[in-house]
């Protein structure tokens, strides 16, 4: 019954991903292209792989009526829409400790088996995972990958999920103010 139900499991949350047939990296001028480039490619039930500051340490947006998307909530507008199913929040190594030092109304605990990790908390139902690019585990499935250049080095992070093994087919990233 045990294996059965894994089957079953296992099954249905692979039957409601969609996947972007090869791999794809676009560059987008606001935040909130990049859910305009998912989805167009009908991607969902995806992790993300989030370079950037950290948007949600406070809890989440509190919204009159329908979400909207906005240039703050790419993140929490794509969850509603069941784009992004899991989030990891990269942080950088140099950068974990006063990362740990923000406020939050939500309690922080570690994940064992990183050494940098933890859990921040559920974002709208969906776990999200705060860590370093040095504690950043093997992801054996593909995944949305999405690059704030003006806060990562794009070329880095993507050196990055390739040392590590990562795949993505689709990677936005965001140049902001960088050209």
């Amino acid at each position: 019954m045990f294996i059965a139900v894994i089957a079953v499991g296992n099954d249905h949350g692979n039957r409601h991903r969609h996947f972007s047939p090869g791999r794809e990296t676009v560059t987008v001028d606001s935040p909130e292209k990049a859910y305009d480039v998912w989805r167009r490619k009908g991607v969902k039930g995806r992790t993300l792989v989030l370079f950037d500051r950290y948007p949600h340490m406070h809890g989440r947006f509190n919204y009159q009526g329908e979400p909207r998307l906005e240039r703050s909530n790419l993140v929490e507008y794509s969850i509603f829409q069941n784009v992004i199913r899991k989030l990891y929040f990269i942080v950088p190594d140099e950068n974990w400790k006063d990362f740990l030092q923000q406020p939050t109304t939500k309690v922080i605990k570690p994940i064992a088996g990183l050494e940098r990790g933890v859990s921040l908390y559920d974002l709208n139902g969906l776990p999200m995972i705060g860590t370093t690019p040095s504690s950043l585990p093997h992801l054996p499935e593909q995944v949305l990958v999405y690059i704030n250049g003006d806060v990562f080095d794009a070329k880095q992070a993507q050196d990055l999920l390739t040392r590590k093994g990562i795949s993505s087919d689709i990677t936005v990233i965001y140049q902001g103010n960088r050209q």
